[in-house]
């Protein structure tokens, strides 16, 4: 054998061991890959379906209640007016449409 076949033939020999060096990595890339997505798609899966904890409670204390509707307009407003209770709805345009008490001299009893 003269020295040209012997280094082709090595050369073939690490050429072999080098692709399959490379379809092991692309296995194991892909499998990483895989079990990657799977995880994430399982995670957001099950975060759709948690339900967030519903608070309840007995007693709710503020100086004043307001209802706004999607677009952040003014609905319906509780509060205290001169030491007075009221509650007044509004429309669309943010006019009074409603309001308790109607006359200052009505005070509301228990």
């Amino acid at each position: 054998m003269t020295r040209t076949e012997i280094d082709f033939t090595e050369l073939a020999d690490r050429v072999r061991k080098l692709e399959r060096q490379n379809r092991r990595w692309k296995l194991a890339s892909f499998l990483l890959l895989f079990v990657v997505a799977s995880a994430l798609a399982t995670g957001l899966v099950a975060q759709e379906k948690i339900e967030p904890p519903l608070m309840r409670a007995k007693t709710v204390e503020a100086q004043s209640f307001v209802l706004k509707d999607t677009d952040g307009t003014v609905r319906a407003r509780m509060s205290m007016n001169e030491g007075r209770p009221s509650f007044e709805l509004y429309d669309q345009t943010g006019k009074i449409v409603w309001s308790m008490p109607s006359k200052r001299q009505y005070i509301p009893t228990r």
